[in-house]
């Protein structure tokens, strides 16, 4: 697909998505399809940067695997984002976390980085700024996921410490991503991130 092509069909799809999730006849099917259309979805993204871009692909194992493991901690010790558990909506999992969540991770950290590099110059302030950018999409993401039973809360509010988590590991990611000097010329990781963003806001809104 042209990247003109890629974009319009990521809109299109989350638009359905928003439509989807606000009737409840819908709401169900949406459910069932999230972890295939996190995955298909994200791996349209991928697809388009990640061609003979061996440092990118490196990156991209290392903050999956060490962004999973991560949520494995926290999941079982409740020491890292807070005490919770994740529902059945994200798809397989592996130690009771689900394995697209990685992938996630590296998806939002990865559209973050490369927006914050459209408009800052200093490598410094984009290791600083970068992780306000996913902690923000967090910010819009959490409300909608405790509803639609992504995940649960065992206190029933969102912690402190998860926003500040995010911010660390997202710090760590973007730094190692610097250091790497990774390069990605393609906007659509960025466009991905906007996507999800708009769609978890809307969420907020509307449902």
């Amino acid at each position: 697909m042209s990247h003109k092509s890629t974009l319009i069909v990521l809109y299109v799809v989350y638009a359905v998505g928003i439509i989807g999730h606000l009737f409840t006849p819908t709401r169900e099917y949406m459910l069932m399809l999230t972890p295939y259309t996190l995955l298909l979805t994200g791996g349209v993204v991928l697809s388009k940067v990640l061609p003979h871009n061996i440092t990118l692909v490196k990156w991209i194992v290392i903050v999956y695997i060490v962004t999973f493991a991560l949520e494995v901690f926290g999941v079982k010790t409740g020491l890292l984002f807070g005490s919770y558990e994740y529902g059945d909506v994200l798809g397989p999992k592996l130690f009771e976390t689900p394995l697209i969540i990685g992938f996630n991770w590296v998806l939002v950290i990865l559209g973050g980085v490369l927006l914050s590099s459209k408009f800052i110059s200093n490598n410094f302030l984009i290791v600083l700024f970068t992780p306000l950018l996913t902690v923000l999409f967090d910010f819009f993401l959490e409300p909608v996921a405790i509803k639609l039973n992504y995940w649960m809360w065992f206190r029933g509010e969102i912690p402190v410490q998860n926003y500040l988590a995010w911010y660390a590991i997202s710090l760590l990611a973007v730094f190692f991503f610097m250091q790497s000097k990774v390069e990605v010329r393609s906007t659509i990781p960025i466009h991905y991130f906007a996507i999800q963003t708009l769609f978890f806001l809307s969420l907020n809104i509307m449902l």
